[in-house]
């Protein structure tokens, strides 16, 4: 869909035209899915929720989530960034709801907890959780999900080369927590079997 036409389906929506709100479902809703089902640890009934959830965002106060967008980039590059961090808000909550109830406090645990506390893989879990999102999730897409620079920049909504940036600094990152919990580094290729 050419630019003028993504505007002038926006326009249409936000005028409260019905027959635009379809066209828009149409011609979006593979794509979201698909941006969604790149997300890491989201299974396929998460991914029909978070799509659910998208149309919802989408249509809530008027189109409300729609006017910020100005027309320069492509309408699709903007809908990929809501569902991106749909999907970001949706793992939090779900670790909100894993939490444990301490005195009626709710208790975070953390995002990945050591099986053995001696263990190499249970250090390297405690040392992916320490990192940001972020960062997690670069290792999780380039080293247990498999997938090429060009496939993450597209998931992550980054150029290729920021994409070999960011992943050598969080491969660096991971590294110096290794290090200071005395892991040994031996290769470049993390073990999948980690839990990225």
């Amino acid at each position: 869909m050419e630019l003028d036409e993504e505007l002038k389906l926006v326009a249409q929506m936000m005028a409260g035209d019905s027959y635009a709100l379809d066209r828009f479902v149409h011609t979006y809703r593979r794509f979201v899915i698909s941006v969604l089902h790149r997300q890491p640890s989201l299974y396929s009934q998460d991914v029909e929720e978070l799509y659910q959830r998208f149309l919802f965002h989408i249509w809530e106060d008027g189109y409300r989530r729609l006017r910020p967008w100005s027309g320069t980039r492509s309408l699709r590059f903007y809908l990929g960034a809501i569902a991106r961090n749909l999907a970001k808000d949706f793992q939090r909550e779900r670790c909100r709801f894993s939490c444990n109830l301490l005195d009626g406090d709710m208790v975070m645990r953390p995002a990945l907890e050591p099986l053995e506390e001696n263990s190499n893989a249970g250090m390297v879990r405690a040392a992916l959780g320490s990192l940001s999102m972020r960062d997690r999730d670069l290792i999780h897409r380039r080293y247990y999900l498999e997938e090429s620079y060009r496939e993450i920049a597209d998931a992550m909504g980054l150029t290729v080369n920021h994409v070999g940036v960011a992943l050598f600094r969080a491969e660096s990152r991971l590294k110096i927590l290794l290090e200071k919990s005395q892991v040994p580094v031996r290769t470049r290729r993390f073990n999948s079997s980690c839990g990225a």
